[in-house]
């Protein structure tokens, strides 16, 4: 569960800091006063993206920290083994930083990993449920994601987007021998003439390199030569060189040291600069006698440069792709003098792998179709104590035609008939805002035991509904909260009185600034701000009584047996 959760310069928050227990909590407040940014901050320490703006204003840099205690047998730590990242005995730590740069940087248990990985581990250990996911709820690939994740047919699902990997990288190298093959004679004239120009001209790797500094010094070769000669003169060869003077000084004040020791280090100092001083001539020497200075050579040299950089102009390639240009262009070619052989070898390719897609597809079509069996019943189950007794669900599998798919070859549609005698129709076309929060809560509650994430986070899924449904959603919501954490943002008093834990979230204006802070409620207080949820700004006594009323009764259904 997530235990601790630090927000510093995120929105309007600019330091936050809140313990969280096991169980259903509930987060109050006055419309914008910061409920969903805490949302919004969470869903950086897990990995979502980051809009522009949550730096608070005025900030260089943002962070956000999540802690959560989890059992050992938690897939987590499988997950973090494979990922070569550290567990620690003290829980998972996801973290967050958001820079003025527009930059973000992530770390799982203190160790820095790509985004993509910190959105893995976050799917992990939490979900977060917002009113978006309840519109995403008509959305038929969505659809199909919920029943995959009910049916638990992941290595089902693995084998079938193996096989359509498969199939399209053969059915993408058929279409391109397709397009190779389409005139065959000139594309092999064509092919045949390059290969012989490229290997004519048999570029090396790293070659211009080397040809552009030969010629570089065969151009200057004169200038090269007096300087060098130049330079050898002062150092050892003219009378009054280098060598000659830093010598004679090392020798006189090598026998000064006899007289006093102190002159020891500059006398060994100049004679290791004379012998420096003659390694930089035999050097010089040795450049100079191999220097090459002969027209003709040069122009060889030019020649094969410019070949080169035809080439390269030509094929619009560098001058170190040309070896490669010409290895793909013999592999064309060989495809293009074995074409019939190798259509007709991708042709049973394709033929098989189509054949044992068909089969697992098959398989999974007959697993989705026994799994929506039984998540309809469970899901009416769950609608029936949301007051939706008699609305009817349905899973509608239907087979698709075509060339194969990743995710299989069926098209799922949840479908619906929220009063009786109603024929069932799709989702989408009859579902109201209300509905729609309830029916995602019921399959959510039924998904729960198939999820990995302890905690889950739901955004003001009560949306568009009241009275005695907010009531029995606030039940479900504790219900589904029982073995673990679920943390639940509400303007429903209703629904607020469920909670084991109740946090108040407070905007606040100082210097002209907002400031965003949470209290954890006393009973006293949750009577209060429940009264507020009732009643608005003027609670009075019938409020109060009111939103005891809503506790108690939320209270003693709590522990009443069964």
């Amino acid at each position: 569960m997530l235990s601790h959760l630090l927000v510093e310069n995120i929105a309007l928050i600019q330091r936050l800091e809140l313990y969280l227990e096991q169980g259903l909590t509930i987060l109050t407040g006055e419309t914008g006063a910061g409920k969903s940014i805490i949302i919004d901050a969470l869903s950086l320490a897990l990995g979502s993206r980051a809009e522009q703006g949550l730096l608070r204003f005025g900030t260089d840099k943002g962070m956000v920290s999540a802690h959560f205690h989890l059992q050992d047998s938690h897939p987590i730590r499988e997950w973090l083994q494979q990922k070569e990242i550290p567990w620690l005995d003290d829980g998972l730590f996801l973290r967050r930083v958001l820079t003025d740069k527009g930059r973000s940087r992530a770390f799982i248990n203190e160790t820095p990993v790509p985004l993509a990985l910190l959105t893995e581990a976050g799917n992990l250990v939490a979900e977060i449920h917002g009113q978006h996911d309840n519109q995403s709820l008509l959305n038929a690939p969505q659809q199909r994601h919920l029943l995959d994740t009910y049916a638990g047919h992941r290595n089902l699902l693995e084998e079938v987007a193996a096989l359509y990997r498969s199939w399209r990288s053969t059915w993408d190298e058929k279409q391109r021998l397709l397009a190779l093959t389409g005139d065959n004679g000139t594309q092999r004239d064509f092919l045949t003439f390059q290969i012989r120009e490229l290997l004519e001209v048999a570029p090396k790797a790293g070659e211009m390199t080397v040809l552009e500094g030969q010629c570089q010094r065969l151009q200057h070769g004169a200038q090269l030569v007096q300087g060098i000669t130049q330079a050898l003169d002062a150092i050892q060869e003219a009378p009054g060189c280098a060598t000659a003077m830093t010598h004679s000084a090392a020798s006189t004040l090598e026998a000064l040291t006899r007289m006093d020791p102190e002159l020891t280090p500059l006398a060994t100092a100049i004679r290791s600069l004379h012998y420096e001083l003659e390694d930089c001539g035999v050097r010089l020497r040795h450049y100079l006698e191999g220097l090459e200075t002969e027209p003709e050579l040069l122009e060889t040299l030019q020649s094969r440069l410019d070949r080169i950089y035809r080439l390269c102009r030509k094929h619009q390639v560098e001058p170190d792709d040309l070896i490669d240009l010409t290895t793909r262009f013999q592999g064309d070619l060989d495809i293009l003098e074995h074409a019939g052989e190798r259509r007709d070898r991708l042709e049973k390719e394709l033929t098989t792998l189509r054949g044992q897609y068909d089969i697992q597809t098959r398989l999974l079509k007959q697993s989705r179709e026994k799994a929506a069996q039984s998540l309809m019943v469970e899901v009416e189950s769950q609608l029936a104590d949301l007051h939706m007794a008699k609305t009817r669900f349905a899973i509608d599998v239907q087979p698709l035609t075509g060339d194969p798919r990743p995710e299989g070859m069926d098209e799922i549609h949840f479908m619906v008939s929220a009063n009786p005698q109603e024929p069932l129709r799709p989702l989408k076309q009859v579902a109201s805002g209300g509905e729609l929060s309830r029916i995602m809560l019921a399959i959510k509650t039924v998904l729960t035991d198939n999820l990995p994430a302890n905690t889950l986070v739901f955004d003001e899924v009560d949306v568009g509904i009241g009275g005695r449904v907010a009531a029995s959603l606030g039940e479900k919501l504790a219900t589904v909260a029982t073995g673990r954490q679920v943390l639940t943002i509400t303007h429903l008093p209703q629904v607020a009185a469920w909670g084991q834990a109740h946090l108040c979230i407070r905007k606040e204006i100082h210097q002209d600034k907002a400031h965003v802070s949470v209290e954890p409620l006393s009973p006293a207080q949750r009577v209060e701000e429940l009264a507020r949820m009732l009643a608005g700004n003027r609670i009075t006594p019938a409020a109060r009584e009111h939103a005891q009323e809503l506790l108690n009764t939320a209270a003693q259904t709590a522990v009443a047996p069964g």
